[in-house]
């Protein structure tokens, strides 16, 4: 059973989501929620003692309310996006969650949405349904409602993750450094009470976060991931080993990783394959825990170490790819951990906390290359903590394809009996969410009918 978690915020009261009011805050703004983590202290004050309510989304976005003022400051990382809408006759209506604004949108203003026909990742302020808007990164937003108006200000911020430098310019000190604030990193996430996990391949991202893990954690539990269609057991079985923890090995069969895709087609808010089915193997995953934890990866470090680049290649100019692949991840949500939460679990993806971010940024990208291997830098020190081999392994970029996305594309066009049926699949999913959630908000489908309904649809259009 999972229950997808979002936060609805609008000027006006919603009837349909009545059930979902939360108590009244500091706030003339109407506030719903569905599994989304409380405040610390709902109602706090500010620097002039006044009462006001502070949300936190996906870690550093964050939502101040205070009387008829509403104030939304997004990160440079924007993991959890936040979705929006506004009009001239004092509608607005902002969530966590695109389906809830869309379905908020559709009662506010009896207007009709739909998803785009391009409902990929798009790198500017539109979401993948039309009429609701995106917050890019970076950005503030201010709102204040005066009667029957609301007054709509937004401004760019400072972009801490657009600059980057030369000052670690050893390979070994760089790597270390890398290394020093991903152990603070994974010390700051292990504050939280629960059971803890690393999702481990084998290779050196995932491996050192498992081997710095197993330093402040020595119960962690060692999980790796496999298809029908390929693992990567007996990699990730060496690695295990070293650090003296069994693994546990997890064979995703064909149809658990289908029922996976209305969950992370929801939390990423959008169709692209490529990110759909890189996330779709983790859905899957949290979807058979039998119990919640804390579920730490070696994710983000290609993006911001090697600009994707892979065992086979180097980067012709590595600050280059680094920066379109960290701007590409602001906008594709496949770090978030929105669908691990709607099963009890927080994913937890050490490479993208902003310390870590920063110091791979001002690494010289000479010394990345050490070796002549991607992420030089950071195999030299890692041969401190893990084997020489699983140190340099060669491994390809998720991004790159790990023949998931493949077979899962075959396996999608042998059940839909038509070529190609993948990607119009991924955005009929989305399309089957959205008519639901304006029809019942608060009664979503569960995977089995919504991926029903969407191949239906598809075999309708033969």
């Amino acid at each position: 059973m999972t229950v997808h978690p979002w936060l609805l915020l609008s000027s006006r009261p919603l009837e349909h989501f009545e059930d979902a009011r939360l108590p009244s805050t500091a706030s003339a703004f109407q506030t719903y929620a569905s599994a989304w983590p409380m405040p610390a202290s709902a109602t706090r004050a500010d620097a002039q003692g006044r009462p006001c309510t502070r949300w936190s989304v996906g870690g550093d976005n964050l939502i101040d309310m205070q009387g008829a003022q509403l104030t939304v400051t997004t990160s440079s990382r924007n993991m959890t996006p936040l979705y929006w809408s506004a009009d001239d006759h004092g509608n607005f209506v902002l969530s966590t969650d695109l389906l809830i604004a869309a379905s908020a949108w559709v009662r506010l203003t009896d207007c009709q949405l739909a998803v785009r026909e391009e409902a990929g990742v798009r790198l500017d302020g539109r979401s993948s349904i039309q009429g609701i808007d995106r917050l890019p990164h970076s950005s503030r937003l201010e709102v204040v409602l005066h009667g029957n108006q609301a007054r709509i200000e937004r401004s760019e911020m400072h972009d801490n993750l657009a600059m980057q430098s030369a000052r670690y310019d050893d390979a070994l000190f760089a790597g270390q450094a890398q290394i020093r604030a991903l152990q603070q990193s994974i010390a700051g996430h292990l504050q939280r009470p629960a059971k803890v996990a690393a999702l481990v391949s084998g290779g050196v991202d995932s491996g050192l976060v498992a081997a710095l893990l197993a330093a402040q954690c020595p119960s962690f539990e060692a999980f790796s991931i496999g298809t029908p269609w390929g693992n990567e057991f007996d990699d990730a079985q060496q690695l295990a080993d070293a650090l003296g923890r069994p693994l546990n090995r997890v064979e995703l069969d064909p149809q658990s990783i289908l029922l996976a895709l209305p969950q992370t087609i929801r939390a990423f808010a959008h169709a692209q394959p490529q990110s759909v089915e890189i996330g779709v193997a983790i859905t899957a995953f949290c979807r058979q825990l039998e119990d919640p934890r804390l579920i730490f990866t070696g994710y983000g470090s290609d993006l911001i170490n090697s600009g994707l680049a892979t065992g086979d290649g180097l980067a012709e100019d590595i600050r280059s790819s680094i920066a379109i692949e960290v701007n590409k991840t602001r906008y594709s949500s496949e770090l978030t951990s929105v669908a691990a939460q709607a099963c009890g679990s927080q994913l937890v993806h050490p490479y993208w906390d902003l310390p870590v971010l920063r110091t791979a940024l001002d690494t010289c990208p000479s010394v990345k290359t050490t070796r002549g291997r991607e992420k030089g830098h950071l195999r030299l020190a890692a041969e401190q903590w893990l084997p020489a081999e699983a140190a340099w392994r060669k491994k390809t970029a998720i991004h790159h394809g790990n023949g998931l996305g493949t077979a899962l594309a075959q396996l999608i066009d042998a059940t839909t009996g038509q070529s190609g049926s993948a990607a119009p699949l991924y955005r009929q999913i989305l399309a089957t969410q959205l008519d639901q959630a304006v029809r019942a908000p608060l009664a979503p489908l569960g995977a089995e009918e919504v991926l029903d309904r969407s191949l239906q649809s598809i075999a309708h259009r033969r």
